[in-house]
């Protein structure tokens, strides 16, 4: 046992050594790593406590009359929706009642450093708003029994053996009612177990551990700062190796025209030609495969599009929407590109003030393919007319 605690006692170590280190992951998710001062919170509760000794389990007394009291106060930190830890401080009241040499009464007070598991979040999905949530939990601690003015009734024997102070072993279950991101209710049950001497220095008894139930309730307050996680929004590498092939083609064309003289004699001077708003270039907006979500890389294509409509008072402008081909069913996919088609016109008038009398819309699915790239094909393109 002492090795299962040392062992215990350091893995909870470096949790709480790697937790401002590592980048929040749950159930295959990743989250935007949080400050340090984020998810922390504070519990104050209380409850009772059952003695579990073999002694007083065979004694012949009434279940009311064995049931001590205890309070406890914790502070403890969420590192992502499944993972977190909590130092908690303890102490109560134990009724004995297995008669002499045992004391009738015998106070204590303790702590223990615990790991959380959000098994809500963690077989589930992820909602900061759940109103319920069932944690267990597992730690080590310490518990000291308050009898004769805190001294040691076998002052030159061991630590712990047949002293009234004991390394403690903890499980438990939290079930937490959530009242609003920062303000929620738990109701605790837990089990310690410890050496079987604490009781009284004097006894021992046939097994080396004993053991007590606790139950306790109360409230959890969110110690400023962030208390939820937010999902990472990540890229489709496809779109990301397209804008980037894009980026170099870029980049090309303009080494290409660096090589150029500046200015040429011998040729005649050309004319600028005034482009009409029937040529004007269409503008795209790309998406991430199954997502009608305009990422935020795309939103400089709505934007663009809104200052030349500001610019050009009387132009209007279609916009077509598709799905690739390969993904999906011809059904869903004609859905998806609406969606699309919607998302680009809102987005038009909801963030840049487009009147909707000038935004036109229309969806293909997969029904056309404007890109011989597959992938460039989950698109709205800009026609404006």
């Amino acid at each position: 046992m002492k090795k299962f605690g040392l062992l215990l006692f350091s893995a909870l170590i470096a949790f709480s050594i790697s937790a401002q280190e590592v980048q929040n992951v749950s159930h295959g998710t990743v989250y935007l790593k949080n400050k340090a001062s984020d998810n922390w919170y504070i519990g104050l509760g209380g409850g009772t406590n059952l003695y579990m000794t073999k002694a007083e389990n065979d004694a012949k007394a009434n279940f009311g009359d064995r049931l001590g009291w205890n309070g406890q106060i914790e502070v403890g930190r969420w590192n992502s929706p499944n993972w977190g830890a909590r130092v908690v401080i303890d102490g109560g009241h134990i009724k004995h009642v297995a008669g002499t040499p045992v004391p009738n009464e015998q106070n204590w007070l303790g702590g223990h450093l615990d790991l959380m598991y959000n098994v809500t979040n963690a077989w589930g999905s992820y909602n900061p708003d759940r109103v319920y949530s069932l944690v267990p939990y597992l730690g080590i601690g310490y518990m000291y029994g308050l009898n004769e003015d805190w001294k040691k009734p076998n002052a030159n024997g061991d630590l712990f053996k047949h002293q009234n102070q004991t390394l403690t072993y903890n499980v438990g279950l939290i079930n937490n009612f959530q009242l609003s991101r920062s303000v929620a209710l738990f109701l605790e049950i837990g089990y310690k177990v410890f050496q079987e001497s604490f009781d009284f220095s004097g006894v021992t008894g046939d097994y080396e551990y004993d053991s007590k139930l606790t139950a306790a309730a109360g409230i959890k307050f969110g110690l400023g700062g962030k208390q939820d996680f937010t999902p990472a929004e990540l890229m489709d590498y496809n779109l990301i190796n397209d804008l980037n092939s894009q980026i170099n083609r870029l980049r090309a064309e303009n080494e290409k025209l660096s090589l150029r003289p500046e200015s040429c004699p011998e040729c005649p001077e050309v004319q600028p030609t005034v482009v009409s708003e029937g040529v004007y270039v269409p503008n795209v907006v790309f998406f991430r495969i199954n997502s009608a979500k305009i990422d935020r890389g795309q939103q400089v294509s709505v934007y663009n599009t809104a200052e030349y409509l500001k610019a050009n008072p009387n132009a209007k402008v279609n916009i077509v929407a598709y799905a690739d081909r390969q993904t999906g069913t011809p059904e869903y996919n004609f859905a998806l590109s609406e969606k699309r088609a919607r998302a680009v016109a809102d987005a038009l008038t909801n963030d840049h003030g487009i009147n909707s009398d000038r935004i036109s819309i229309d969806w293909k699915g997969d029904t056309e393919q404007p890109y011989a790239e597959n992938d460039w094909n989950r698109v709205a393109i800009f026609f404006v007319e």
